[in-house]
């Protein structure tokens, strides 16, 4: 609740309650929309008001502030390439977080730069984060720290942030090469099938398969920097084939049909890894993906 200050009869000013309604607050808050405003505002809002609201338009709130994230990704990425910022960012980080994929903008204070500190501390309060690729900084959405609403948040939200924290805590890929195992990124495959089965009109289904269908081409093909394959004698890796066993024994699972039917193509090739397997990816791929949008 606000406060005003009223005279009283004896002329001295007192404190009164004025409502600020569910209706006011979402009102100002689609008007700070309009506005286009920064992520940070948003932010400051949400955490203000969002006790004082109904579930359906905390879920509104939380959905609103990633598109503004995604909306200002590229201008904060612009940002991030002025003056000498990334000679900052890299000695800050040398000392700091080597071997880590991200920057601790909690070492705010070590920043000489008064612009790039400004320009961080909006990032942190937006929830953002910096991941260091091939040596450059860029902002990421910090989905995990999204994940503190979760308590205002239905199940199909709190799901939806789950998936995406997954990805922004651990990338599936950096530098060509798969950052995980390949483990968990079959695990990454189930957790986004169930989801789109589970919630067959969400709006965030055609993003969920575009990212499904990214994992799984990930997890049949590898990468260049993390083949499935002996370069010398093209036989798929024992580790590969031990993780497809693995993932093929989710019977009730599309992934889980698709990978056993890949195993198959494999053992009948001698378990060499050339053409005639790869040419089967797509059909693969492409069955698996017409499976998971069939299941309306």
């Amino acid at each position: 609740c606000n406060h005003g200050k009223v005279e009283d009869n004896n002329g001295s000013s007192v404190e009164k309650p004025i409502e600020y309604t569910r209706e006011e607050i979402m009102k100002d808050f689609r008007n700070i929309l309009k506005s286009k405003n920064e992520p940070v505002i948003l932010v400051e809002f949400i955490n203000e008001n969002i006790d004082e609201v109904e579930k359906e338009d905390a879920i509104e709130m939380i959905r609103a502030l990633e598109s503004v994230q995604i909306e200002y990704m590229e201008k904060y990425t612009d940002e991030m390439f002025v003056e000498d910022y990334q000679t900052e960012l890299i000695g800050l980080w040398d000392s700091n977080s080597e071997g880590s994929l991200f920057l601790d903008i909690e070492k705010l204070e070590e920043i000489q730069n008064e612009n790039l500190k400004e320009l961080l501390e909006k990032l942190e309060i937006g929830k953002y984060k910096l991941i260091a690729l091939e040596g450059v900084f860029y902002p990421i959405i910090d989905y995990e720290a999204l994940k503190k609403y979760n308590k205002y948040l239905d199940d199909e939200t709190k799901g939806y942030l789950d998936i995406k924290a997954l990805e922004s805590n651990e990338p599936s890929i950096i530098d060509a090469g798969i950052y995980n195992s390949l483990d968990e990124l079959a695990n990454r495959l189930i957790k986004v099938e169930e989801y789109i089965k589970n919630y067959p009109e969400s709006i965030k289904r055609e993003e969920l398969l575009r990212l499904y269908s990214s994992y799984l081409k990930l997890y049949l093909n590898g990468s260049d920097n993390s083949p499935i394959y002996n370069y010398e004698d093209n036989i798929i890796l024992e580790d590969v084939l031990n993780s497809y066993k693995r993932t093929a024994k989710n019977q009730d699972s599309i992934t889980g049909e698709i990978v056993g039917r890949y195993i198959e193509i494999i053992e009948e090739n001698n378990n060499i890894i050339d053409d005639n397997v790869l040419s089967k990816i797509t059909e693969c791929h492409n069955k698996a993906i017409a499976e998971l949008e069939g299941n309306k």
